[in-house]
């Protein structure tokens, strides 16, 4: 029949107390003591059993707890308490004490008594401390560190292992879980945050304090034109290798944008600015965490102009873009400075920009792949014509009635003179008598007096 492994062990703990010389004890029959002795030998004492961890910085409680005396006999079994304590009544002699945990022995110490006493009882439980860093060695705060105790289970067919969970514990600000009174033997330690970033296999034998790096790291983009501006307000988005939107953010005025908690992993980064995808590729964050990427924005620089090429100050520009041959509503609205000068950035495209100046308005139409610098001169507001047309046609036309009236009053003013003139002719010709050429020339006279004229006499 083959030996149960756990008595084994007991018996290698016995051989282990019988074999230690300082430990042995030879028996000795009360015949051979005197009197005195003998009340000593029969006399009990009270022991106090506090059980421990190795450093005795915890007392650990519901421990199985067993006595063997110096015939290696078990004469008591108990359970520590809430505070790691077991009272008990020995006679003076030698004693083994053995501390088990499911079974398995974590501890023993060998107890002479002669006196009531406390003793304390270390056992093979450790403290373990375990900070979680990133790439760049900072420490992952809120991550969940599980701890796994590996068991093995001996039967005929061999030896069948196991990853048994035992605890679990959430790192600080640090970085760092505790975990406390765990017992010697192969522990596996997986960190997660999200997803798994990290593992470590170990033996416990002694307290330790582990570092494990983990893959989760910081990455920083620079987002620049083609001329190397700094493109503020442009959406960044980060696709992970499974095709899931992971991350997003916007860049600051500097053009800067930093994610502080990405996975190692490769990714792919959409850059969208004004509405446009202006970029796209993709990264290792194992091999590449500061980016700089230059995108498809290109700078316009315009400057605005009257009728004769003067400036036009503080003028209006809006940007119109063309999709499929129609314009879309205007995408933006900007001012030029008092020299009429603009410069404004723009994604690849087709785009109408029209500049209003007062009475003046101008319009181009640029289709943009690469940085354009032009002038825009403008001309006068087709509404001004139509207002100049409105205000000018009555006054044409008063004035022509004016001119008409100004050219029959000198047509009639003609006239009468030259009727006038044969009246006098036909007078001195003896053809008219006085009578009536004098009633006539006063009508004729009246009339050119009317007509703004006066014969001379």
């Amino acid at each position: 029949m083959i030996p149960n492994r756990k008595d084994l062990i007991g018996a290698i703990i016995l051989i282990f107390f019988l074999a230690t010389p300082q430990t042995a004890v030879k028996a000795v029959s009360q015949s051979e003591l005197p009197e005195d002795e003998n009340a000593s030998v029969n006399a009990t004492h009270n022991v106090t059993l506090l059980v421990s961890d190795w450093d005795g910085e915890h007392f650990l409680s519901g421990l199985n707890i067993s006595i063997y005396d110096s015939n290696n006999s078990l004469i008591l079994n108990g359970i520590s308490n809430d505070t790691g304590c077991l009272s008990i009544k020995l006679e003076k002699g030698s004693y083994l004490v053995v501390v088990k945990a499911n079974d398995k022995i974590v501890g023993y110490q060998e107890l002479y008594v002669n006196e009531s006493k406390t003793v304390i009882i270390r056992v093979q439980a450790y403290a373990l401390k375990v900070t979680c860093v990133d790439q760049e060695e900072n420490g992952i705060g809120g991550a969940v560190v599980l701890l796994y105790n590996l068991v093995r289970d001996f039967n005929e067919t061999g030896i069948n292992e196991e990853w048994h969970l035992i605890s679990l514990a959430k790192t600080n600000s640090n970085g760092t879980a505790f975990f406390h009174s765990i017992w010697n033997g192969t522990y596996k330690i997986v960190v997660e945050s999200g997803r798994k970033i990290g593992e470590r296999i170990l033996e416990v034998n002694e307290s330790k304090h582990i570092t494990i790096k983990c893959n989760r790291t910081s990455l920083k983009i620079n987002i620049v034109t083609s001329t190397e501006r700094p493109l503020s307000n442009a959406s960044v988005l980060l696709q992970d290798s499974t095709g899931r939107v992971f991350l997003r953010d916007y860049t600051d005025e500097k053009g800067f944008v930093q994610f502080n908690s990405v996975y190692v992993d490769n990714y792919t980064i959409f850059v969208d600015w004004s509405g446009v995808e202006v970029f796209s590729g993709t990264i290792n964050t194992g091999l590449n965490r500061n980016l700089k990427i230059r995108v498809s924005v290109f700078e316009v620089s315009l400057r605005i102009t009257g009728l004769f090429g003067e400036p036009l100050p503080y003028s209006k520009v809006v940007l119109s873009k063309r999709i499929s041959g129609r314009y879309i509503s205007d995408i933006r609205e900007l001012e030029a400075d008092r020299n009429g000068f603009i410069t404004f950035l723009l994604p690849p495209g087709t785009y109408e920009i029209s500049c209003v100046s007062g009475m003046y308005l101008g319009k181009i139409s640029v289709n943009l792949f690469d940085n354009y610098s032009g002038v825009v001169q403008c001309n006068l507001h087709p509404n001004v014509w139509i207002l100049l047309f409105f205000v000018s046609l009555p006054l044409s036309i008063l004035s022509l009635l004016l001119e008409r009236s100004k050219l029959r009053r000198s047509l009639e003013y003609r006239r009468y003179q030259n009727m006038l003139l044969k009246l006098e002719s036909m007078y001195n010709n003896g053809l008219v008598e006085y009578r009536i050429y004098r009633k006539l020339k006063e009508e004729y006279e009246t009339k050119i007096m009317e007509l703004g004229g006066r014969k001379r006499r």
